[in-house]
This record gives structure tokens, sequence and C-alpha cells, in this order.
């Protein structure tokens, strides 16, 4: 991680209104056009996102949603590797669309527990059987993964979820965050999805909004 991530002067931005972890935003860089990543990092000080998206010094626009609202951020590049890009916490963010409620949320965002299969990726290949595991916390950006034992920080991990009875999406991930749940003993693991196609970020989505939709009209949602 960037050394000057927990550096320098706070922005004192709320967390509210800054990306959330494993969340896509949208960057323009130098006036150029937008590109969708994914947020690693997020503090007072600097944001990571995924890719190298231009060079230190120059400015950026991000656009994203967080649970109180829609936001743009003005910032500037503070530092980039080959595959991250660390900006400047933005000094200014203005809200330029409100909240929704919960369905807004819900249809980025299952809470709810979903029965899945996962095995170990070394390398960004899939090594060995699925198991079962539990799946919840599932985004666009990732998941939690809740399995009966411990993976290490940074472990790779091929996730399959039942998008339907006749379909069934493998992702990649990596483990970013654990913890013991206390009143099972299982462990849970914030997951940040690796490589994502188009297509498969629709997928979940529609999933995601399906699923809120059965569990809304079952009273449970």
């Amino acid at each position: 991680m960037f050394k000057s991530l927990f550096g320098g002067k706070s922005a004192a931005q709320p967390p509210s209104k800054l990306p959330q972890l494993n969340a896509f935003v949208d960057v323009s860089v130098g006036g150029r056009a937008m590109r969708s990543v994914t947020v690693e990092a997020v503090s007072a000080k600097a944001i990571v996102t995924r890719e190298m998206l231009g060079s230190v010094g120059e400015s950026a626009v991000l656009v994203y949603t967080t649970p109180s609202g829609r936001y743009r951020a003005a910032t500037k590049i503070a530092a980039v590797s080959a595959s991250s890009t660390q900006f400047d916490a933005p000094k200014k963010v203005s809200l330029i669309g409100a909240a929704v409620g919960a369905q807004k949320r819900q249809s980025v965002r299952l809470d709810a527990l979903v029965n899945g299969q996962w095995r170990f990726a070394p390398g960004g290949l899939g090594s060995g059987e699925f198991g079962r595991c539990t799946i919840r916390d599932i985004s666009r950006g990732g998941c939690s993964l809740i399995l009966d034992r411990p993976l290490k920080l940074h472990t790779t991990v091929e996730v399959r979820i039942q998008l339907r009875s006749d379909a069934a999406l493998t992702v990649l991930g990596e483990v970013m965050r654990h913890e013991t749940i206390k009143a099972s003993g299982k462990h849970s693991h914030g997951l940040r999805f690796q490589g994502m196609r188009p297509e498969e970020d629709q997928a979940i989505i529609e999933f995601i909004n399906r699923r809120q939709a059965e569990l809304r009209s079952r009273g449970l949602a």
C-alpha cells in the first residue's frame, strides 16, 4: 500500500461522503473519458483504486454512489503503481443525487445469506474440488465468504454463486479481511472480486435485484 495513504493532512470528509471499499467508482483523469474501477482502500487522507489511471499530479474527477447519495469529488493523483492509483482525499465533495431509500441500497448489495461453493485459485486458476460455503453481502465489487476454516489475507479463491436454477457464476476473489463470528465460530472473509467482465457485473446486479424483490414479496426485506 502507498505510504502516503496514512500521512499528510486530512480532508476531514465524513465517511458517508467517501467511496466505499470494494465499490465501483467512475473516474475521469485530465478530462479523458470516464473509466469504472474498484476501490481498494479509503481513508480520510487518500483513496486508492485499481489500475494505473494517469500520472502523478493530474487532476481527476470521481463519481460514485454511497447509501447517503451520489457524489462527485475533484482531486489529484498522488501516486501510481502498475496496478493501482492513489488519489488525494478530496477537499470538496458535491452531492449530485439524493439517496432513494432502502430500495436503492438493496439494488446494489444483497445482505441475505446465499449458499455457494468455493475453492482455492492460486495464480488465478481454480484448483481442486469445490467445497460448500455461505455467501452474504454480495455486491458488484465483492462479497463475504463464510467458512468453517480461516483463510490467509490476500489468498485468491474461486467462488461459485447460483444465479438461477440453470445458471451459475464463478468469479475470482482476493481475501482482504477476516474475522471470527463469535456466535458460530465460523470465519467470515471479505472478498474483493477480480477481473470482472461487464456481462458478469450485469449478471450480479440482476441477481441482487431479483433476490431483493423475492425477499420483499415475502416481507423479509
